[in-house]
């Protein structure tokens, strides 16, 4: 009698299955992570660039229009980009991958003026786009809010 010395088929075919099983379900887990964790690098990001802005306001009474007069290169975080907002006095990163909501604003404190969203930082998205809330909620750790400045969407507080 000859002792096979290899694997069958059959049994190399379950192996490859289980493999295949596993990945399957541990690939949307760390794309989600991935995901995660380039959100949380533009809100760090996000939140230095506001701690900048308002001590440029602290020592000249104003805030700054450009990067190079905040004194910070152009913020780099894999899709997203950042942009300041004179206009409304806040920073906005926003996530440039096709179809996303997902949305950081940076309000600064306006002085003199009364907004309910001064000095407030918070993780805009829309509901219909579920990744987007979901990485909203797990950054903030907070439920979402009516947000007054784009219809439909909705705020988690970061701070």
């Amino acid at each position: 009698m000859q002792k096979s010395l290899g694997f069958t088929l059959i049994e190399l075919l379950v192996v490859v299955l289980i493999i295949g099983i596993l990945s399957a379900v541990a690939l949307p887990q760390y794309q989600y992570a991935v995901e995660k964790s380039r959100a949380v690098q533009a809100m760090v990001l996000g939140r230095h660039l506001a701690q900048a802005e308002e001590l440029y306001y602290l020592a000249n009474g104003k805030y700054t229009n450009s990067w190079d007069e905040l004194g910070e290169e152009e913020p780099k975080v894999k899709d997203f980009t950042f942009r300041l907002d004179p206009t409304t006095y806040n920073i906005l990163a926003k996530r440039t991958t096709a179809g996303s909501t997902l949305r950081y604003r940076f309000f600064m404190q306006q002085l003199g003026v009364q907004s309910a969203y001064a000095g407030r930082q918070v993780c805009v998205a829309h509901p219909g786009d579920s990744e987007a809330m979901r990485i909203c909620k797990a950054v903030s750790g907070k439920e979402a809010e009516d947000y007054p400045y784009m219809s439909g969407y909705k705020a988690f507080a970061l701070n």
